[in-house]
């Protein structure tokens, strides 16, 4: 990124969308991949889907749709969906980390789906860690995209539009009367 682009608001945003998309194409690659996961498979590809439509309804918000209402639900589904990375990520990495089979004794192992747990799979430990890895990256493009767009909102709403906040309260014209409500007129 040039330097120029960081002091530009919309073009910041929109790049780090950008990347958002890029690591949430290649999230989605990971979820098809351990998509038959017992108990979680169907999860994480919802999951990747959700990603993707943040991308996609980002940068139509930032490029098309710069209202107050909107800017104001893009910050608040960035922030959900920034803290449900974080939680996609622990989850996945801890799941990454599970055993095929339980050592009894020496010379006698056990496998954990077919003798203890009916539902449990342990396959693409790989693809796993790789939901991981792409959740913490889509994570911390979340926290700089989030930051930014509350810290640049002023810059991206269209000034042109009605309804913002600015008519509302006691110096505004809007549920306000200017007279003493007890004075005649």
């Amino acid at each position: 990124m040039d330097a120029g682009i960081v002091h530009d608001t919309p073009r910041f945003l929109s790049a780090l969308l950008g990347l958002l998309l890029l690591s949430s194409f290649a999230f989605f690659i990971s979820a098809c991949v351990v998509g038959s996961t017992a108990n979680a498979g169907f999860n994480v590809v919802i999951t990747s889907f959700l990603y993707l439509a943040w991308g996609v309804g980002g940068l139509y918000t930032i490029t098309k749709s710069t209202s107050p209402v909107s800017i104001g639900f893009l910050i608040g589904v960035s922030s959900i969906l920034t803290i449900h990375c974080l939680q996609t990520a622990i989850f996945w990495g801890q799941l990454s980390n599970c055993q095929d089979s339980i050592v009894v004794t020496e010379g006698v192992t056990l496998d954990i789906s077919k003798d203890f747990i009916s539902h449990y799979t342990c396959t693409s430990k790989s693809a796993m860690s790789s939901v991981c890895a792409f959740s913490v990256i889509n994570f911390l493009i979340g926290i700089a995209f989030t930051t930014r767009l509350i810290g640049g909102k002023d810059e991206i709403i269209d000034g042109s539009q009605q309804g913002g906040y600015d008519d509302v309260g006691p110096t505004g014209s809007i549920g306000y009367n200017q007279q003493n409500a007890y004075d005649n007129p």
